[in-house]
């Protein structure tokens, strides 16, 4: 399908043709799919009836320029050409994805990373329905986040002049109390997908006391960041990843207060990793 199919839609956000939908097929929202080439994945959230097939079009007489949009029949296309590709596409026995991280069972070896993909409730459960088998979450800290904006910042030479610009990318924005009430939402509605906390501490005590709520609340498994390098306070992230005798000591610290695995997310902005991953080892990850 191509955007000239659709050239008149307006592409609204709370479109009117999904409020006007009678059986919430959320037709605006495919069709935004469809204007960013996500065709294949808005086939995957259509009913198995048919429901377009008997309506009135009630979706284009709401529509802001009523009788240029062709809805229902973009839908209807989705369903009638889309849709057999697509199925004839998938696996037979999607089974032989199944694999495990440290002996907890995955359903695929697919997972969102730490990152603002996987940083609220929404987009994880989103992933999960699409057939993501689960999310390392967007790591979790008790010092206060302040979003940047621009999100870049200059990297100066030796003489101080700018010779480059390096992307920041925080630590999640949200409190540990709220990151913690998404932990139980998602593993009360998602059971069995693997649920991995990213998480950074200060000192000993917040390693170790993160890594136990975060378990207490649902968390499958820990992840340690020891390789953020845009950290704008010194001994954090890579600083930590950088130096074998914090990876070990933290590494031990967050191990104390959990039971399930625990993996060191390492920095490549060394010489050889094989220090610092040894380290970790030592400490229990």
């Amino acid at each position: 399908m191509k955007r000239r199919d659709m050239i008149n839609c307006a592409l609204c956000d709370n479109a009117p043709c999904d409020e006007a939908c009678p059986y919430k097929l959320n037709p605006g929202e495919k069709l935004r799919e469809i204007w960013l080439g996500g065709e294949h994945h808005a086939v995957s959230f259509l009913p198995e009836t048919d429901a377009c097939a008997a309506c009135d079009a009630l979706c284009e007489k709401a529509c802001v320029r009523p009788g240029l949009v062709p809805i229902k029949g973009l839908i209807t296309r989705l369903r009638n050409e889309v849709k057999p590709v697509i199925t004839k596409e998938q696996l037979a026995d999607e089974s032989i994805l199944q694999t495990d991280i440290c002996g907890i069972p995955l359903e695929n070896p697919f997972l969102l990373s730490s990152s603002v993909v996987g940083s609220n409730y929404d987009m994880c459960a989103r992933a999960f329905e699409a057939g993501w088998a689960g999310v390392s979450f967007k790591t979790i800290c008790n010092f206060d986040i302040h979003e940047a904006s621009p999100r870049y910042s200059a990297i100066t030479g030796g003489s101080s002049s700018i010779i480059g610009f390096k992307n920041i990318e925080q630590l999640s924005d949200h409190s540990v109390v709220e990151n913690m009430k998404i932990f139980k939402e998602l593993k009360r509605d998602y059971p069995n997908k693997f649920l991995m906390a990213s998480i950074m501490g200060r000192d000993d005590e917040e390693w170790e006391s993160l890594a136990r709520l975060c378990e207490e609340n649902g968390a499958d498994a820990i992840e340690l960041n020891f390789s953020c390098p845009n950290m704008m306070e010194g001994g954090l992230g890579s600083d930590i990843g950088q130096n074998p005798v914090f990876v070990e000591r933290f590494t031990r610290a967050a191990c104390r207060g959990v039971t399930i695995p625990v993996l060191a997310k390492l920095t490549p902005n060394v010489a050889s990793m094989n220090e610092a991953a040894e380290a970790a080892k030592r400490g229990g990850a």
